[in-house]
């Protein structure tokens, strides 16, 4: 019977040691994620996020369509690319219309508009 009384204040310690851990563990995050740092972090990437939205449609929708007329372009602007090695159903004669036909057939493009 002795050792059936150690084993159960061993478990027991086990048990309570794992939880006196776990429980300092979330109580040290909370108190981490509850700093004035922390929100000003997650403030700034939402921040952040809006503000990339709002260039990124701004560059697409505002500043390009004038560049595009000023520069004499053929093509929509989002269309340039430049053909840096061929795929191989490459035609020299007629190379590729668009950029999406370009990267189907393999090539290599740097797409610049």
């Amino acid at each position: 019977m002795p050792d059936e009384e150690s084993g159960a204040s061993e478990s027991d310690s086990l048990l309570g040691r794992g939880h006196q851990k776990v429980k300092r563990f979330w109580d040290g995050f909370i108190d981490f994620a509850f700093q004035g740092n922390i929100l000003q972090i997650a403030f700034g990437l939402i921040l952040a996020a809006a503000f990339t939205d709002l260039v990124k449609s701004f560059v697409s929708d505002i500043l390009m369509p004038p560049v595009s007329i000023i520069l004499p372009l053929n093509k929509n602007m989002e269309e340039k690319f430049a053909v840096l090695r061929a795929g191989p159903n490459f035609n020299s004669s007629t190379g590729y219309n668009t950029l999406h036909q370009a990267q189907d057939d393999g090539a290599v493009v740097m797409a610049y508009g």
